[in-house]
């Protein structure tokens, strides 16, 4: 009787024996959507009493003289017209006569553009008298100057219409036309802008 007892006990047990269970596989990521830009100040020095006159930037397969007092006093000898002038340095871009832009996304479409403009350039010159390009150095997306644009906004630069994903770099120059008929005043002439950038995704 004590074997029977034992047997049903131990068959009750098996019978309450858990064979199945579960558990979940959590996974979150966060959207990125990054942009960061090394230059603070792209400065166009025709006082500039250090450089020569003859150093030049190439941009977009042409060659383009840096401002300097040099370069100035050259323009005002010879110029009947307009020339296009590079920046006498670049602020926080190392030696690089361009600002770098790094996108940063995990995002398939994206878009760097030049959302709005704070200031005016003084007369004689004006805003539309400021040339920016980019070019693409590495990564996704395209450049959507393909020449010298004028300065607008809002303005894209470049952009990613599918598969955008991962580290983009862009170098984005500008560049300054002068005018041999500017009146510049007798106390000099000083004056500057702020451009604002805006990375966007559908």
């Amino acid at each position: 009787m004590r074997k029977l007892v034992a047997l049903m006990a131990l068959l009750a047990g098996l019978a309450l024996a858990q064979t199945t269970d579960s558990h979940t596989v959590s996974v979150t990521i966060p959207s990125i959507l990054s942009l960061e830009i090394d230059a603070s100040d792209f400065i166009f020095d025709f006082s500039n009493g250090s450089l020569t006159g003859n150093e030049k930037v190439t941009v977009n397969g042409n060659d383009y003289t840096k401002a300097s007092f040099a370069a100035y006093n050259a323009f005002i000898d010879t110029a009947t017209g307009t020339q296009t002038f590079a920046p006498t340095s670049v602020t926080g871009a190392g030696s690089n006569d361009y600002a770098t832009a790094t996108v940063r996304t995990n995002r398939a479409q994206w878009t760097v553009s030049i959302s709005s403009i704070g200031g005016s350039l003084a007369g004689p010159l004006s805003n539309s008298r400021v040339s920016v390009f980019a070019e693409k150095d590495s990564g996704k997306g395209t450049s959507q100057t393909s020449a010298l644009t004028t300065l607008s906004a809002p303005l894209t630069l470049f952009k990613a219409d599918a598969g955008g994903q991962g580290r983009s770099v862009y170098k984005i120059y500008y560049l300054l036309q002068m005018d041999i008929n500017d009146d510049i005043p007798l106390t000099g002439y000083n004056s500057q802008i702020t451009i604002n950038y805006t990375l966007t995704s559908p």
